[in-house]
């Protein structure tokens, strides 16, 4: 029996955006299964909404998506802070827990959004010569310019509940979850 390929692909998802989709489309054909991991505790010290909101934003992304691949929301990076309080949890220790728990029996591969595969952003992520020596990389190229970053900076500057310049960016789902939880209410 083959063993299955699992993609690992971690994020903010402060919010999940259009664009995480697009990394999920292009990954899809090459994994059984991917385990979508949100950061509990940035590595670059990144201001974000708290771990729980992000979750459940993500659980409404995943839910409202259709993918061949089975999708898995794992909130390992959460216990493992709670192991650590206080310190960043990074992709390598990440990695290492998951080959780790799994024990040999899939084969565990790093999902990489175009924004992560930028060589002055992988050069500061901890252990990135050994991560790319340990485990094989899938990353996505840029094909669609959508950064939590610009919608976190939309909603911060949004003033009507109808407007539409969010549709491009993000699920309705997701959208909707904002605005009932009235999320990104000033910029972060």
């Amino acid at each position: 029996m083959n063993k299955p390929y699992i993609g690992v692909f971690g994020s903010a998802f402060d919010p999940p955006t259009l664009g995480h989709l697009d990394v999920l489309q292009q990954a899809v054909d090459h994994f059984d299964r991917i385990l979508l991991v949100p950061s509990a505790s940035h590595a670059f010290s990144k201001k974000s909404q708290s771990f729980l909101t992000r979750l459940a934003l993500l659980n409404v992304f995943v839910d409202a998506i259709s993918i061949d691949a089975v999708l898995e929301v794992c909130d390992l990076e959460a216990k493992m802070l709670q192991q650590s309080p206080g310190k960043p949890v990074y992709t390598f220790d990440v990695l290492k827990e998951l080959e780790k728990s799994y024990r040999g029996s899939v084969n565990l591969s790093f999902i990489r959004g175009p924004d992560n595969a930028e060589s002055e952003v992988w050069s500061r992520f901890y252990k990135a010569e050994e991560i790319e020596q340990r485990w094989p990389i899938f990353t996505a190229k840029e094909r669609v310019d959508i950064r939590s970053s610009k919608v976190r900076s939309i909603l911060g500057s949004i003033v009507a509940d109808g407007n539409n310049t969010l549709d491009d960016l993000l699920l309705p789902t997701v959208k909707n979850f904002i605005r009932q939880h009235k999320l990104y209410q000033g910029n972060l």
